[in-house]
């Protein structure tokens, strides 16, 4: 029943993607949530950012995830079609809470993400539709990477409200565990199912703000919730700056983030 009323209650909060003027940079981040929409045909967009995250991992200890950077390459190949590559540099500390000394540390890259984002309905659409999925390649760092092969999917949804508000949901299945043997595909447990839900405006212009639930029904059996909010300002139609906080609804964990997105002209 808990997690029934948690589920319920991330229903009452949602955010955007909705373009802040009609010609301005749409972007995937800072939001846990991914737009429907794909860029244009021809455009090359970096979505870049810094990730600091605590979390309990066992009893007595956490660990603190560091990202720098996390970065999104959008390419647009085609009418509605996107093609879509994700790096990351990360750190991870084991911190000893009792004592606050640190028991653990390792440092690389994660795994190589590439993947496609189709755009399902036109940009008139007053309900938005988008498929994502990204392919998970064992390219990783030693200590950081599991070694195996992933894939990472989403249905994403969005509906305009007015011109300035928006709500928006994503559905998707994760599963960072597979690899390849003589028989085939080897696939590591059920991988977790995903949702988000997000409601947000734009404040002014250039400002745009959001709140979101969001988790992962993990091995669909434990499930993780968790809330963020952040805001966006647009420097220029090509250049936004983001902030967003987030926090564990049934877990101890909370994060912070920055980031700069750019759209480069054609």
């Amino acid at each position: 029943m808990k997690e029934l009323f948690i589920i319920a209650l991330s229903f009452t909060a949602f955010s955007v993607h909705s373009q802040i003027t009609e010609n301005s940079i749409i972007t995937d981040r800072p939001s846990q949530a991914e737009s429907p929409k794909v860029i244009g045909k021809g455009i090359i967009q970096i979505e870049s950012g810094l990730f600091f995250e605590r979390r309990e991992i066992s009893r007595g200890f956490s660990q603190h995830r560091n990202v720098y950077p996390i970065n999104l390459f959008r390419i647009g190949v085609a009418n509605r079609i996107e093609l879509r590559v994700v790096n990351e540099i990360v750190n991870y500390k084991t911190i000893d809470n009792s004592s606050q000394e640190e028991t653990g540390k390792v440092s690389g890259t994660e795994n190589l993400q590439i993947g496609l984002k189709y755009q399902v309905t036109n940009d008139a659409a007053k309900i938005a539709v988008g498929v994502v999925s990204h392919a998970i390649l064992p390219t990783g760092s030693t200590g950081v990477s599991n070694k195996r092969y992933g894939i990472v999917s989403r249905i994403n949804i969005s509906y305009d409200l007015s011109e300035n508000k928006s709500v928006s949901a994503n559905f998707g299945y994760n599963n960072f565990n597979l690899d390849f043997n003589e028989e085939g595909l080897v696939r590591y447990g059920n991988g977790d199912f995903t949702y988000t839900f997000i409601y947000g405006f734009g404040l002014s212009e250039r400002v745009g703000l959001y709140a979101e639930a969001f988790g992962n029904y993990v091995e669909f059996e434990d499930l993780e919730s968790n809330i963020n909010a952040g805001m966006t300002y647009l420097i220029s139609d090509h250049i936004q700056l983001d902030y967003s906080y987030g926090m564990g609804l049934n877990r101890v964990m909370n994060y912070h983030s920055v980031g700069v997105s750019v759209r480069l002209p054609k």
